[in-house]
Protein backbone atom coordinates (compact mmCIF):
# COMPACT_ATOMS: atom_id res chain seq x y z
CA UNK A 1 0.00 0.00 0.00
CA UNK A 2 3.02 2.33 0.10
CA UNK A 3 2.77 4.11 -3.24
CA UNK A 4 3.48 7.62 -4.42
CA UNK A 5 -0.22 8.17 -4.97
CA UNK A 6 -3.16 5.79 -4.90
CA UNK A 7 -6.20 6.38 -7.05
CA UNK A 8 -9.22 4.64 -5.62
CA UNK A 9 -12.40 3.93 -7.60
CA UNK A 10 -15.57 3.83 -5.56
CA UNK A 11 -18.15 1.12 -6.24
CA UNK A 12 -21.08 3.14 -4.90
CA UNK A 13 -22.21 6.76 -4.60
CA UNK A 14 -20.47 8.45 -1.72
CA UNK A 15 -20.84 11.82 -0.14
CA UNK A 16 -17.69 13.41 1.20
CA UNK A 17 -18.23 15.43 4.32
CA UNK A 18 -16.00 17.25 6.72
CA UNK A 19 -16.80 16.66 10.35
CA UNK A 20 -15.25 19.01 12.87
CA UNK A 21 -14.92 17.47 16.31
CA UNK A 22 -13.56 19.23 19.37
CA UNK A 23 -10.58 17.41 20.89
CA UNK A 24 -10.21 18.35 24.55
CA UNK A 25 -6.75 19.02 25.93
CA UNK A 26 -5.52 19.80 29.41
CA UNK A 27 -5.48 23.57 28.98
CA UNK A 28 -7.42 24.44 25.85
CA UNK A 29 -9.61 22.93 23.16
CA UNK A 30 -8.25 22.04 19.74
CA UNK A 31 -10.19 21.48 16.54
CA UNK A 32 -9.36 18.61 14.20
CA UNK A 33 -10.96 18.01 10.82
CA UNK A 34 -11.99 14.45 10.06
CA UNK A 35 -12.67 13.68 6.41
CA UNK A 36 -15.16 10.85 6.06
CA UNK A 37 -17.18 9.19 3.38
CA UNK A 38 -20.57 7.82 4.27
CA UNK A 39 -22.45 4.89 2.84
CA UNK A 40 -25.05 5.72 0.17
CA UNK A 41 -28.60 6.04 1.45
CA UNK A 42 -29.97 4.04 -1.50
CA UNK A 43 -28.80 1.31 -3.83
CA UNK A 44 -28.99 3.47 -6.95
CA UNK A 45 -26.77 2.63 -9.91
CA UNK A 46 -23.16 3.36 -8.98
CA UNK A 47 -21.13 6.18 -10.40
CA UNK A 48 -17.37 6.48 -10.36
CA UNK A 49 -15.46 8.98 -8.30
CA UNK A 50 -11.71 9.19 -7.89
CA UNK A 51 -10.10 9.92 -4.54
CA UNK A 52 -6.41 10.58 -4.02
CA UNK A 53 -4.61 9.26 -0.97
CA UNK A 54 -1.16 10.49 -0.02
CA UNK A 55 1.78 8.17 0.33
CA UNK A 56 1.81 6.55 3.75
CA UNK A 57 -1.71 7.66 4.66
CA UNK A 58 -3.64 5.45 7.09
CA UNK A 59 -7.17 4.84 5.79
CA UNK A 60 -9.76 3.26 8.09
CA UNK A 61 -13.28 2.09 7.34
CA UNK A 62 -16.14 1.35 9.70
CA UNK A 63 -18.85 -1.30 9.47
CA UNK A 64 -21.14 -0.29 12.32
CA UNK A 65 -24.89 -0.78 12.97
CA UNK A 66 -26.41 2.40 11.60
CA UNK A 67 -29.50 0.30 10.80
CA UNK A 68 -30.71 -3.14 11.84
CA UNK A 69 -31.45 -4.93 15.08
CA UNK A 70 -28.38 -3.56 16.87
CA UNK A 71 -28.94 0.02 15.73
CA UNK A 72 -29.09 1.23 19.34
CA UNK A 73 -25.34 0.47 19.51
CA UNK A 74 -24.61 2.46 16.36
CA UNK A 75 -24.44 6.00 17.78
CA UNK A 76 -21.82 5.35 20.51
CA UNK A 77 -19.70 3.29 18.13
CA UNK A 78 -19.88 5.88 15.33
CA UNK A 79 -19.03 8.60 17.86
CA UNK A 80 -16.09 6.56 19.15
CA UNK A 81 -14.65 6.17 15.66
CA UNK A 82 -15.02 9.87 14.83
CA UNK A 83 -13.52 10.97 18.14
CA UNK A 84 -10.52 8.65 17.79
CA UNK A 85 -9.67 9.94 14.32
CA UNK A 86 -10.10 13.54 15.50
CA UNK A 87 -7.73 12.94 18.43
CA UNK A 88 -5.14 11.22 16.25
CA UNK A 89 -5.20 14.01 13.68
CA UNK A 90 -5.09 16.71 16.38
CA UNK A 91 -1.89 15.05 17.61
CA UNK A 92 -0.25 15.17 14.19
CA UNK A 93 -1.72 12.13 12.48
CA UNK A 94 0.12 8.98 11.45
CA UNK A 95 3.18 8.79 9.21
CA UNK A 96 3.00 12.52 8.60
CA UNK A 97 -0.57 12.52 7.30
CA UNK A 98 -4.07 12.83 8.70
CA UNK A 99 -5.94 9.56 9.13
CA UNK A 100 -8.91 9.22 6.76
CA UNK A 101 -12.17 7.67 7.97
CA UNK A 102 -14.76 6.06 5.67
CA UNK A 103 -18.02 5.21 7.44
CA UNK A 104 -20.16 2.20 6.57
CA UNK A 105 -23.35 0.51 7.78
CA UNK A 106 -23.31 -3.15 8.83
CA UNK A 107 -27.09 -3.61 8.89
CA UNK A 108 -27.93 -7.05 10.29
CA UNK A 109 -28.25 -10.63 9.08
CA UNK A 110 -31.77 -10.00 7.77
CA UNK A 111 -30.43 -7.76 4.99
CA UNK A 112 -27.50 -7.97 2.59
CA UNK A 113 -25.87 -4.69 3.61
CA UNK A 114 -22.53 -5.77 5.07
CA UNK A 115 -21.08 -7.46 1.98
CA UNK A 116 -21.58 -4.57 -0.46
CA UNK A 117 -20.35 -2.16 2.22
CA UNK A 118 -17.17 -4.19 2.63
CA UNK A 119 -16.71 -4.18 -1.15
CA UNK A 120 -17.03 -0.39 -1.12
CA UNK A 121 -14.53 -0.02 1.73
CA UNK A 122 -12.03 -2.39 0.14
CA UNK A 123 -12.23 -0.35 -3.06
CA UNK A 124 -11.26 2.67 -0.95
CA UNK A 125 -8.04 0.81 -0.04
CA UNK A 126 -8.65 0.82 3.70
CA UNK A 127 -6.01 -0.72 5.95
CA UNK A 128 -8.57 -1.73 8.59
CA UNK A 129 -12.32 -2.18 8.85
CA UNK A 130 -13.72 -1.49 12.33
CA UNK A 131 -16.83 -3.61 13.00
CA UNK A 132 -19.21 -5.24 12.88
CA UNK A 133 -21.00 -5.09 16.20
CA UNK A 134 -22.86 -8.34 15.55
CA UNK A 135 -20.75 -11.50 15.63
CA UNK A 136 -23.05 -13.06 13.03
CA UNK A 137 -22.54 -10.13 10.65
CA UNK A 138 -18.77 -10.32 11.12
CA UNK A 139 -18.97 -14.02 10.24
CA UNK A 140 -20.49 -12.99 6.88
CA UNK A 141 -17.53 -10.81 5.92
CA UNK A 142 -14.44 -11.88 7.87
CA UNK A 143 -13.13 -14.12 5.10
CA UNK A 144 -13.56 -11.37 2.50
CA UNK A 145 -11.78 -8.79 4.67
CA UNK A 146 -8.87 -10.90 5.89
CA UNK A 147 -8.64 -12.69 2.53
CA UNK A 148 -7.83 -9.29 1.02
CA UNK A 149 -5.06 -8.81 3.61
CA UNK A 150 -7.00 -6.10 5.41
CA UNK A 151 -7.35 -5.87 9.20
CA UNK A 152 -10.77 -6.78 10.59
CA UNK A 153 -11.12 -5.23 14.06
CA UNK A 154 -14.41 -5.44 15.97
CA UNK A 155 -15.21 -3.36 19.04
CA UNK A 156 -18.19 -5.53 19.98
CA UNK A 157 -17.92 -9.11 18.68
CA UNK A 158 -18.10 -11.47 21.64
CA UNK A 159 -18.65 -14.90 20.08
CA UNK A 160 -16.05 -17.40 21.35
CA UNK A 161 -15.69 -18.70 17.78
CA UNK A 162 -13.36 -15.85 16.83
CA UNK A 163 -10.65 -16.88 19.28
CA UNK A 164 -9.60 -19.78 17.08
CA UNK A 165 -10.89 -18.55 13.71
CA UNK A 166 -8.52 -18.93 10.74
CA UNK A 167 -8.08 -15.20 10.09
CA UNK A 168 -4.54 -14.92 8.66
CA UNK A 169 -3.56 -13.09 11.85
CA UNK A 170 -5.73 -10.14 10.79
CA UNK A 171 -8.77 -10.31 13.09
CA UNK A 172 -8.78 -8.45 16.42
CA UNK A 173 -11.36 -7.29 18.95
CA UNK A 174 -11.44 -5.00 21.95
CA UNK A 175 -14.59 -6.75 23.24
CA UNK A 176 -14.04 -9.81 25.45
CA UNK A 177 -15.14 -13.31 24.51
CA UNK A 178 -18.51 -14.43 25.83
CA UNK A 179 -16.68 -17.17 27.69
CA UNK A 180 -16.10 -14.35 30.19
CA UNK A 181 -19.59 -12.80 29.99
CA UNK A 182 -21.20 -16.22 30.38
CA UNK A 183 -19.35 -16.69 33.66
CA UNK A 184 -20.25 -13.21 34.95
CA UNK A 185 -23.92 -13.78 34.05
CA UNK A 186 -24.00 -17.23 35.67
CA UNK A 187 -22.38 -15.87 38.82
CA UNK A 188 -24.99 -13.09 38.96
CA UNK A 189 -27.98 -15.40 38.46
CA UNK A 190 -26.70 -17.94 41.01
CA UNK A 191 -25.76 -15.29 43.57
CA UNK A 192 -29.36 -14.05 43.63
CA UNK A 193 -30.68 -17.41 44.80
CA UNK A 194 -31.92 -18.86 41.51
CA UNK A 195 -31.61 -22.64 41.27
CA UNK A 196 -33.33 -23.24 37.93
CA UNK A 197 -32.84 -20.88 34.99
CA UNK A 198 -34.65 -20.92 31.68
CA UNK A 199 -32.78 -19.57 28.66
CA UNK A 200 -34.22 -18.20 25.43
CA UNK A 201 -31.55 -17.31 22.92
CA UNK A 202 -31.01 -16.10 19.38
CA UNK A 203 -29.59 -19.04 17.39
CA UNK A 204 -26.54 -17.59 15.68
CA UNK A 205 -22.89 -17.30 16.65
CA UNK A 206 -23.39 -14.64 19.34
CA UNK A 207 -26.49 -16.09 20.95
CA UNK A 208 -25.36 -19.70 20.80
CA UNK A 209 -21.92 -18.95 22.21
CA UNK A 210 -23.23 -16.89 25.11
CA UNK A 211 -26.05 -19.31 25.90
CA UNK A 212 -23.65 -22.27 25.95
CA UNK A 213 -21.19 -20.37 28.16
CA UNK A 214 -23.95 -19.39 30.60
CA UNK A 215 -25.29 -22.94 30.82
CA UNK A 216 -21.86 -24.48 31.40
CA UNK A 217 -21.00 -21.98 34.12
CA UNK A 218 -24.42 -22.04 35.81
CA UNK A 219 -24.45 -25.83 35.95
CA UNK A 220 -20.91 -25.83 37.37
CA UNK A 221 -22.30 -23.71 40.22
CA UNK A 222 -24.93 -26.34 40.96
CA UNK A 223 -27.80 -24.76 39.02
CA UNK A 224 -30.03 -26.36 36.41
CA UNK A 225 -30.99 -24.93 33.02
CA UNK A 226 -34.54 -25.73 31.91
CA UNK A 227 -35.79 -24.96 29.33
CA UNK A 228 -33.04 -24.08 26.85
CA UNK A 229 -34.82 -22.55 23.85
CA UNK A 230 -33.33 -21.39 20.57
CA UNK A 231 -35.10 -19.14 18.08
CA UNK A 232 -34.13 -18.11 14.56
CA UNK A 233 -33.08 -14.52 13.76
CA UNK A 234 -36.04 -12.79 12.14
CA UNK A 235 -38.61 -14.46 14.41
CA UNK A 236 -41.37 -11.98 15.27
CA UNK A 237 -43.81 -14.10 17.31
CA UNK A 238 -42.67 -15.83 20.50
CA UNK A 239 -45.94 -17.26 21.82
CA UNK A 240 -44.75 -20.88 21.64
CA UNK A 241 -41.38 -20.16 23.20
CA UNK A 242 -42.84 -18.12 26.05
CA UNK A 243 -45.54 -20.74 26.67
CA UNK A 244 -42.73 -23.27 27.06
CA UNK A 245 -40.99 -21.01 29.57
CA UNK A 246 -44.24 -20.50 31.48
CA UNK A 247 -44.87 -24.24 31.56
CA UNK A 248 -41.58 -24.87 33.35
CA UNK A 249 -41.80 -21.69 35.46
CA UNK A 250 -38.08 -21.50 36.35
CA UNK A 251 -36.73 -19.25 39.10
CA UNK A 252 -35.02 -17.05 36.51
CA UNK A 253 -35.19 -16.44 32.76
CA UNK A 254 -32.22 -15.30 30.71
CA UNK A 255 -33.06 -13.51 27.45
CA UNK A 256 -30.16 -13.52 24.97
CA UNK A 257 -31.11 -11.49 21.91
CA UNK A 258 -31.16 -8.15 20.16
CA UNK A 259 -34.02 -5.77 19.31
CA UNK A 260 -36.51 -8.64 19.16
CA UNK A 261 -36.07 -9.09 22.91
CA UNK A 262 -38.73 -6.39 23.31
CA UNK A 263 -41.34 -8.70 21.79
CA UNK A 264 -40.17 -11.56 24.00
CA UNK A 265 -40.45 -9.42 27.13
CA UNK A 266 -43.90 -8.10 26.24
CA UNK A 267 -45.11 -11.67 25.68
CA UNK A 268 -43.54 -12.77 28.97
CA UNK A 269 -45.31 -9.91 30.76
CA UNK A 270 -48.63 -10.97 29.25
CA UNK A 271 -48.05 -14.55 30.46
CA UNK A 272 -47.18 -13.42 33.97
CA UNK A 273 -43.51 -14.38 33.87
CA UNK A 274 -41.95 -10.99 33.13
CA UNK A 275 -39.63 -8.98 35.38
CA UNK A 276 -42.53 -7.52 37.39
CA UNK A 277 -43.74 -11.00 38.37
CA UNK A 278 -42.05 -13.37 40.81
CA UNK A 279 -39.64 -14.43 38.05
CA UNK A 280 -36.16 -12.91 37.94
CA UNK A 281 -35.31 -11.83 34.36
CA UNK A 282 -31.83 -11.13 33.02
CA UNK A 283 -30.53 -9.65 29.78
CA UNK A 284 -27.17 -9.35 28.08
CA UNK A 285 -25.17 -6.81 26.10
CA UNK A 286 -27.27 -7.38 22.97
CA UNK A 287 -30.36 -5.97 24.67
CA UNK A 288 -29.84 -4.62 28.18
CA UNK A 289 -28.64 -1.14 27.24
CA UNK A 290 -31.35 -0.21 24.77
CA UNK A 291 -34.33 -2.52 25.27
CA UNK A 292 -36.28 0.00 27.35
CA UNK A 293 -36.46 2.35 24.38
CA UNK A 294 -38.10 -0.41 22.31
CA UNK A 295 -41.04 -0.72 24.70
CA UNK A 296 -44.13 1.49 24.73
CA UNK A 297 -44.32 0.82 28.47
CA UNK A 298 -40.82 0.29 29.87
CA UNK A 299 -42.24 -0.12 33.37
CA UNK A 300 -42.97 -3.78 32.50
CA UNK A 301 -39.25 -4.56 32.76
CA UNK A 302 -38.78 -2.96 36.18
CA UNK A 303 -36.33 -5.17 38.05
CA UNK A 304 -34.73 -6.66 34.95
CA UNK A 305 -30.94 -6.96 35.25
CA UNK A 306 -28.23 -7.79 32.78
CA UNK A 307 -24.57 -7.79 31.90
CA UNK A 308 -22.50 -5.97 29.29
CA UNK A 309 -18.77 -5.45 28.87
CA UNK A 310 -17.99 -1.97 30.21
CA UNK A 311 -15.68 -0.11 32.51
CA UNK A 312 -17.21 1.94 35.31
CA UNK A 313 -18.70 4.84 33.35
CA UNK A 314 -18.22 7.21 36.28
CA UNK A 315 -14.47 6.70 35.91
CA UNK A 316 -14.52 7.87 32.27
CA UNK A 317 -17.09 10.67 32.59
CA UNK A 318 -14.87 13.12 30.70
CA UNK A 319 -14.56 10.63 27.84
CA UNK A 320 -18.30 9.92 27.61
CA UNK A 321 -18.97 13.67 27.59
CA UNK A 322 -16.66 13.95 24.59
CA UNK A 323 -18.45 11.02 22.93
CA UNK A 324 -21.71 12.94 23.32
CA UNK A 325 -20.11 15.89 21.56
CA UNK A 326 -18.94 13.72 18.65
CA UNK A 327 -22.47 12.66 17.71
CA UNK A 328 -25.20 15.01 16.57
CA UNK A 329 -27.93 15.12 19.19
CA UNK A 330 -25.84 13.30 21.77
CA UNK A 331 -25.97 9.64 22.78
CA UNK A 332 -28.96 9.61 25.16
CA UNK A 333 -26.85 7.96 27.86
CA UNK A 334 -26.13 4.85 25.76
CA UNK A 335 -22.34 4.45 25.62
CA UNK A 336 -21.94 0.70 25.11
CA UNK A 337 -18.90 -0.13 22.98
CA UNK A 338 -18.13 3.53 22.28
CA UNK A 339 -14.88 3.29 24.25
CA UNK A 340 -14.00 -0.03 22.62
CA UNK A 341 -14.50 1.49 19.15
CA UNK A 342 -12.36 4.49 20.04
CA UNK A 343 -9.62 2.23 21.40
CA UNK A 344 -9.66 -0.08 18.38
CA UNK A 345 -8.75 2.82 16.09
CA UNK A 346 -6.14 4.19 18.49
CA UNK A 347 -4.53 0.73 18.68
CA UNK A 348 -4.41 0.43 14.87
CA UNK A 349 -2.85 3.89 14.58
CA UNK A 350 -0.20 3.11 17.22
CA UNK A 351 0.63 -0.17 15.51
CA UNK A 352 1.08 1.74 12.23
CA UNK A 353 3.51 4.08 13.98
CA UNK A 354 5.50 1.15 15.36
CA UNK A 355 5.51 -0.57 11.96
CA UNK A 356 6.23 2.72 10.18
CA UNK A 357 3.89 1.52 7.48
CA UNK A 358 0.29 1.75 6.31
CA UNK A 359 0.44 -1.86 5.10
CA UNK A 360 -2.25 -3.86 6.95
CA UNK A 361 -0.15 -7.00 7.38
CA UNK A 362 2.73 -5.06 8.91
CA UNK A 363 0.34 -3.09 11.14
CA UNK A 364 -1.37 -6.29 12.30
CA UNK A 365 1.96 -7.78 13.36
CA UNK A 366 2.35 -4.97 15.92
CA UNK A 367 -1.21 -4.72 17.28
CA UNK A 368 -0.98 -7.17 20.17
CA UNK A 369 2.27 -5.72 21.46
CA UNK A 370 1.05 -2.13 21.66
CA UNK A 371 -1.49 -3.27 24.28
CA UNK A 372 0.93 -5.11 26.57
CA UNK A 373 4.33 -5.37 28.14
CA UNK A 374 5.72 -1.87 27.58
CA UNK A 375 5.50 1.61 29.03
CA UNK A 376 1.96 2.40 30.19
CA UNK A 377 0.26 5.22 28.28
CA UNK A 378 -3.36 6.25 28.03
CA UNK A 379 -3.69 8.43 24.93
CA UNK A 380 -2.54 8.38 21.33
CA UNK A 381 -0.29 11.39 21.91
CA UNK A 382 1.37 9.91 25.01
CA UNK A 383 1.91 6.53 23.36
CA UNK A 384 3.29 8.23 20.25
CA UNK A 385 5.84 9.98 22.47
CA UNK A 386 6.87 6.61 23.91
CA UNK A 387 7.36 5.24 20.39
CA UNK A 388 9.29 8.27 19.20
CA UNK A 389 11.50 7.98 22.28
CA UNK A 390 12.45 4.46 21.27
CA UNK A 391 10.19 2.70 23.76
CA UNK A 392 7.41 0.13 23.54
CA UNK A 393 3.92 1.44 24.36
CA UNK A 394 1.41 -0.44 26.50
CA UNK A 395 -1.86 1.31 25.69
CA UNK A 396 -4.50 1.31 28.41
CA UNK A 397 -7.55 2.86 26.80
CA UNK A 398 -10.90 4.26 27.82
CA UNK A 399 -12.30 0.73 27.61
CA UNK A 400 -9.73 -0.77 29.94
CA UNK A 401 -6.26 -2.34 30.03
CA UNK A 402 -6.60 -4.81 27.18
CA UNK A 403 -3.41 -6.88 27.42
CA UNK A 404 -4.17 -8.75 24.18
CA UNK A 405 -3.37 -12.45 24.04
CA UNK A 406 -2.01 -13.99 20.86
CA UNK A 407 -5.53 -14.45 19.47
CA UNK A 408 -5.83 -10.64 19.32
CA UNK A 409 -8.37 -10.17 22.10
CA UNK A 410 -8.43 -9.05 25.74
CA UNK A 411 -7.27 -11.47 28.40
CA UNK A 412 -9.73 -9.97 30.89
CA UNK A 413 -12.48 -7.38 31.03
CA UNK A 414 -14.75 -5.31 33.24
CA UNK A 415 -18.50 -5.93 33.10
CA UNK A 416 -21.39 -3.67 34.04
CA UNK A 417 -24.41 -5.15 35.79
CA UNK A 418 -27.30 -2.90 34.77
CA UNK A 419 -30.76 -2.69 36.34
CA UNK A 420 -34.06 -1.19 35.16
CA UNK A 421 -36.00 0.65 37.86
CA UNK A 422 -39.06 1.76 35.88
CA UNK A 423 -37.71 4.10 33.21
CA UNK A 424 -36.67 3.61 29.62
CA UNK A 425 -32.98 3.25 30.48
CA UNK A 426 -31.05 1.27 33.08
CA UNK A 427 -30.72 3.21 36.32
CA UNK A 428 -27.07 4.30 36.52
CA UNK A 429 -27.39 4.76 40.29
CA UNK A 430 -27.84 0.97 40.55
CA UNK A 431 -24.86 0.04 38.35
CA UNK A 432 -22.44 -2.57 39.63
CA UNK A 433 -19.12 -3.54 38.02
CA UNK A 434 -17.15 -6.77 38.18
CA UNK A 435 -13.85 -7.85 36.62
CA UNK A 436 -13.43 -11.25 34.99
CA UNK A 437 -10.46 -13.18 33.60
CA UNK A 438 -6.79 -12.39 33.73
Amino acid sequence: MDKTKRYLKLVAIIAVITLVVTACGDDEDEEAAVTTTQAPATTAAPTEEVAVVDEGQLVIGTLLPVTGDLAFLGPPEVAGARLAVADINAAGGVLGNNVVLHEGDSGDTNQDIANPEVDRLLALDVAAIIGAASSAVSKLVIDKITGNNVIHFSPANTSPDFTTYDDNGLYFRTAPSDLLQGKVLADLVASEGNEVAGVIYRQESYGQGLADSFRENFESLGGAVDPFIAYAPGTDNFDAEVDQLAGVNPDAIVVIGFQESATILVTMHERGIGPTSATNVYGVDGNIGGIGAELSDPSIITGMRGTEPSVDLSSIADFTARLDGAYEGGLQEIYAYGAETYDAIIIVALAALVAQSDDPVQIASEINDVTRGGTKCTSFADCRDVIEGGGDPDYDGAGGPYEFVEAGEPAAASFRIATYSGGGKPDSALDEYVFAGG
